[in-house]
């Protein structure tokens, strides 16, 4: 069973970032994102999406993003892979960072 909560459920105070560790894919940082309510705790974000969210879901990325504090620059990607996906659930896991950059790490889920 997969749990996701809807874009009005959505409330920046629940993100919490855990510490940097040496990501493994690529030259740099990776930091997990956990949502945590009073209720229930996530390993991650995990939002219901359609298509006429595209416009919101790309401003939870850029809170998000604001929320981790970095210096370098913003990468957002997330409009491009959310408009080929009619429904999904959208996954946030964490930020990955390197010297210049930083975005977030995430998968869409059919």
């Amino acid at each position: 069973m997969m749990l996701a909560i809807t874009l009005t459920q959505y409330n920046r105070q629940y993100i919490l970032f855990l510490p940097a560790v040496k990501n493994t894919m690529v030259d740099g940082v990776f930091v997990r994102m956990m949502y945590s309510t009073d209720k229930v705790t996530f390993n991650g974000l995990f939002i219901y999406i359609r298509n006429e969210s595209i416009k919101d879901i790309c401003a939870i990325e850029r809170d998000v993003l604001q929320l981790y504090t970095s210096s370098k620059t913003p990468i957002y990607s997330v409009e491009k892979q959310i408009a080929r996906t009619p429904r999904s659930i959208l996954k946030i896991s964490g930020i990955w960072e390197n010297e210049t950059s930083y975005g977030i790490v995430y998968k869409c889920i059919d």
